[in-house]
């Protein structure tokens, strides 16, 4: 079925029927002008793409606000977050950018919680690992997360710890 044969493609295209109805079709703010918007966003999702998923969020609420219709405000604040949780930067600030331009007030988020010396949970998390001997490329596995980003973890433990050694973290660490 064409659903199984080029799921990706399938999704592109609701997403260019969507916005289609930005030229053609029903009343922003209806149920019929919003439907494409919300097929295109559960197609990418559905295929775990948020990136594009949040595109889609974001033409359609900024369509909202061009329209005046009710709403737009609120899918634009579900695009920003969703392009915060993949660190898409410049898409939030195209975004906030968007909110502006129409009148609308934003809000920064919050930045990251500082540790100061103390370790990060994901810190503690990795340290814990290495302490138990695994490599970098094994955390990186058990944790979903990047050799690299694992290194600077383990890095940033031993420092904070004031150890030199993977093998001093774990009596540094406590239980």
């Amino acid at each position: 079925s064409a659903r199984r044969d080029a799921p990706a493609a399938r999704a592109a295209l609701l997403t260019c029927r969507a916005l289609l109805t930005d030229t053609a079709g029903p009343q922003p703010g209806t149920g019929g002008a919003d439907a494409p918007y919300l097929t295109a966003v559960d197609a990418w999702t559905e295929l775990e793409r948020p990136y594009e998923a949040a595109y889609v969020r974001e033409a359609w609420g900024l369509r909202l606000l061009a329209a005046g219709a009710a709403g737009g405000r609120t899918v634009l604040h579900e695009a920003i977050a969703a392009y915060q949780d993949i660190d898409a930067v410049w898409d939030v600030l195209r975004c906030q950018r968007g909110l502006r331009d129409h009148g609308q007030v934003t809000v920064r988020r919050p930045g990251a919680l500082g540790y100061g010396d103390h370790l990060s949970p994901r810190e503690r998390a990795v340290a814990r690992l290495a302490s138990l001997g695994l490599s970098n490329r094994e955390i990186a596995r058990e944790l979903v997360l990047s050799h690299r980003t694992v290194e600077h973890h383990v890095a940033r433990a031993l420092r904070k710890l004031g150890v030199s050694s993977r093998t001093e973290i774990g009596s540094q660490l406590g239980p």
